[in-house]
């Protein structure tokens, strides 16, 4: 029972873990500081299981508590998706492609495009079905707010 408490402790603790350092990165900073609570109060708890008694097949138990824990966290950020994506598209197609929401066209070729991360995919599509030729670059972005 102890190594099944351990094997969740830390696939909770690494998941947490990875969306917290997605939070923070969105400037979500309060959010971040309670999940860092919860994820040192995991980790004082696992570890401390692990520490106590000297065995490897808990000290095992843990690390691939840790390695399913990355992946579970990698896959629910990536289902959570927060932030923004600035799309630099190259295309000579920019007239059909402009009609886009929040495109910004820089010169003859060349549009910027402010997207939503969930909705990145959905957006390159439109683009690659206008011009299946089109170069696309991605990028984190934040969007400011001037007042």
């Amino acid at each position: 029972m102890v190594y099944l408490f351990i094997f969740i402790c830390k696939i909770l603790e690494n998941s947490i873990a990875t969306l917290r350092l997605i939070i923070v990165s969105n400037g979500k900073k309060l959010e971040g500081a309670i999940l860092n609570f919860i994820l040192s109060f995991i980790w004082i708890i696992s570890t401390s299981l692990v520490v106590l008694n000297n065995n490897i097949y808990k000290v095992l138990i843990f690390a691939i508590g840790s390695l399913i824990g990355s992946y579970v966290g990698s896959i629910l950020e990536e289902k959570i998706a927060l932030g923004n994506n600035m799309l630099f598209v190259v295309s000579k197609k920019y007239k059909k492609i402009n009609n886009l929401e929040n495109t910004y066209l820089i010169n003859k070729d060349i549009l910027m495009i402010m997207v939503k991360r969930k909705e990145r995919k959905k957006i390159i599509d439109k683009i690659l079905n206008i011009d299946n030729k089109a170069i696309i670059i991605s990028e984190s972005a934040k969007q400011l707010v001037f007042k």
